[in-house]
């Protein structure tokens, strides 16, 4: 939570159930910037509020923040609902016909309901704009209720308490059940089934499936919905493996996808079934044996080994139909012929120094956070994280930081820190034990699970700290081989800047350098899916040279140039290409 944000909400009249724009996501929002996202509800301390847009949540201390009665006549009846404090479960026995009447519709005993203490409510539905009678879900937190969805009876809508469910729901039964597997499925009742059927540790994600999707996967802009992942994180690391048993349709299947990716793919395993939707569906035709088949066939993700053909039969229709595409853009059309960003691949930049490479991934994460929402962790060895935030705040606003002309102003620099903040994360280099391969590729698995990074930033590699006795190019050969697998578990695009082994001559003459002008040279030009140069030309001229290109798809070598602005460190595509 940022404490400017609690700051700024200070001295506003607020009243349980308010909503306003949220001051720290609004501002940059190109859809639906005027949305009321921050919810405020009542809490212990003060106001507790809760953006549904970027997830930033904390507390206007009481003393800070004047209180409106909850009387007023202006207050509408939707308001009213929403302003409703969380209401402690009503036993099921005592639910009316209605409520048990739809549980077994779903197959759902009056056993189970009380189990897992479901209750009954009245609440108001945005969709159908009344209050209807529905089945309230607790979200409990150390066996105290924190939050409830809402289903309602009579039509498919859902409602949740101001402020919101962001935990697995049925979380507190896994965290006294350590040794069994998490069974991850979509939505409340599934759980319920799969409980039902004896699955003990069951959970369901709060918000169900992505509402956007790109190519079957979550598009970047869905990220914060899955704080649910970092909330739970230190549960999941303490059981055995993760069974993932979302819906078998497309969005069901990215959900599946992207929560692997967070959690990593070597600790978890994949539920699917081609006959049925869900659990519950599988539960209503086949009972109990049809929901444990699926379950217990599930199978690791594909992270290595070997496979026979009919494992990709989905990939192959895929790409009949839709091609392989294209890696995300540059931000330079020029640039993109040769080399676009496509997750789950390594990129090497090499280049002498003071040549831009660094700028040049600099540039490239900013253009790839502004068009598609990108978010990145990022270990440089040779910048201090203020000074590289500082320089990425230049590139986003285009205007200095430091004192001259075209300085940024001050507003610009708020916004442009904020940006900053909520795309990248940075591995601090100060302790006195040098880097390690595993340390950065365990904190890099952490950004993952926490924020959704899609891009890791290793600049340059030769801080990176050699274990035992092994020659340089075994060194540098096992390096590339754990970088390739994190970045295909995890579907990250890693950046690895290497400096050129060599610099004999000076001046203009200097060639221009390629892999196998790295140290260790082979390994680099073997290991890498994409190998770029960015070399200095003539005047601020700056060649990008493309040196290696596993797959077509994502480019081709060749070369291209970009204009260098020395004033704000940024490229700029130029007219004339060769």
């Amino acid at each position: 939570m940022s404490s400017y944000l609690a700051e700024s909400l200070g001295g506003l009249n607020i009243h349980s159930g308010m909503r306003i724009k949220c001051p720290s996501c609004s501002p940059e929002r190109v859809k639906n910037p005027n949305e009321k996202s921050l919810v405020f509800h009542h809490g212990d301390k003060g106001w507790v509020y809760f953006c549904h847009h970027c997830n930033e949540d904390g507390v206007v201390p009481f003393d800070n923040a004047p209180f409106i009665p909850t009387n007023k006549t202006y207050r509408s009846e939707k308001t009213m609902a929403q302003a409703q404090p969380v209401m402690p479960p009503t036993p099921m026995d005592l639910l009316g016909e209605r409520h048990l009447q739809f549980l077994e519709s779903r197959g759902i005993t009056l056993e189970t309901a009380q189990d897992l203490r479901l209750f009954a409510a009245t609440k108001f539905f945005a969709k159908t704009g009344e209050r209807m009678d529905c089945i309230g879900f607790p979200y409990y937190r150390d066996d105290k209720m924190v939050s409830a969805k809402y289903r309602a009876l009579d039509s498919k809508d859902f409602t949740q308490e101001s402020g919101g469910a962001h935990t697995l729901w049925n979380i507190d039964s896994v965290k006294h059940n350590l040794t069994l597997p998490m069974v991850i499925v979509e939505g409340e009742i599934d759980a319920c089934t799969g409980f039902q059927c004896g699955i003990i540790n069951v959970v369901s994600v709060p918000s169900g499936a992505p509402q956007k999707v790109n190519d079957g996967r979550v598009a970047p802009s869905e990220d914060k919905k899955f704080s649910f992942i970092w909330d739970a994180h230190e549960i999941i690391e303490q059981v055995p493996y993760v069974i993932i048993a979302t819906d078998n349709d497309t969005a069901g299947q990215a959900l599946a996808e992207e929560i692997a990716r967070r959690i990593g793919k070597d600790k978890c395993r994949l539920a699917k079934s081609s006959r049925y939707k869900d659990l519950n569906e599988a539960y209503m035709d086949g009972g109990k044996a049809a929901v444990l088949e699926i379950i217990d066939g599930a199978e690791p993700y594909p992270v290595a080994g070997l496979s026979q053909a009919s494992k990709f039969t989905d990939r192959i229709q895929d790409l009949w139909h839709k091609g392989t595409g294209k890696g995300a853009s540059t931000g330079y059309s020029n640039v993109d012929k040769i080399y676009t960003i496509a997750p789950g691949q390594v990129s090497v930049i090499t280049g002498y120094p003071s040549s831009g490479k660094s700028n040049f991934v600099d540039q490239i994460m900013v253009n790839l956070g502004r068009t598609d929402d990108w978010k990145f962790a990022i270990c440089s060895f040779e910048n201090q994280p203020d000074i590289h935030i500082s320089r990425l705040m230049e590139i986003y606003t285009e205007r200095r930081f430091f004192d001259g002309t075209d300085r940024m102003t001050d507003a610009e620099r708020d916004d442009a820190f904020k940006w900053v903040e909520q795309h990248f994360l940075f591995m601090d280099s100060e302790t006195v034990e040098p880097a390690t391969i595993e340390s950065i590729l365990e904190r890099a698995k952490i950004a993952v699970t926490r924020i959704g990074i899609r891009g890791l930033v290793i600049d340059p590699y030769n801080y990176i700290s050699k274990s035992g006795n092994e020659a340089e190019h075994e060194f540098i050969s096992n390096i590339l081989t754990r970088v390739q697998a994190f970045a295909k578990a995890y579907d990250v695009h890693v950046f690895f800047i290497a400096h050129p082994a060599k610099i004999t001559r000076a001046g203009m003459d200097l060639p221009r350098p390629d892999g196998m002008a790295i140290s260790g040279g082979m390994a680099w030009w073997a290991k890498t899916d994409c190998g770029i140069t960015v070399h200095r030309g003539e005047g601020n001229q700056v060649e990008i040279a493309a040196w290696k290109i596993r797959y077509r798809w994502i480019g081709t070598q060749g070369e291209t140039k970009l204009e260098y602005q020395k004033t704000t460190g940024t490229y700029v595509e130029m007219m004339d290409d060769f």
